[in-house]
């Protein structure tokens, strides 16, 4: 039994670049904030600051997500799996 996610992920070759974009700077930050402000007793409109913190790097991930796709694979060639290419006859 294959799994169709699973086959189509493997013909997808991103440039190491973009994951590194992708991953790595929200992965550093999120160390990094949690490191910092782990002891903060500091808040935001009575809500702890490391909080602020991580609900902040879900619109910044997403940033950096179209940031990396602009920048690197915008212009990939990537395989269409054929059970989702559209046939000649609806052409």
């Amino acid at each position: 039994m294959t799994i169709p996610f699973l086959l189509e992920a493997a013909q997808m070759n991103p440039n190491p670049k973009s994951m590194l974009i992708v991953l790595g700077i929200p992965l550093v930050a999120l160390t990094a904030g949690v490191l910092f402000l782990g002891g903060s007793t500091a808040t935001i409109f009575s809500v702890p600051v490391l909080f602020v913190f991580v609900f902040a790097l879900f619109p910044i991930t997403s940033a950096l997500m179209a940031i990396a796709w602009r920048l690197y694979d915008r212009d990939a060639d990537y395989e269409e799996d054929s059970a989702t290419a559209p046939s000649e006859a609806t052409k």
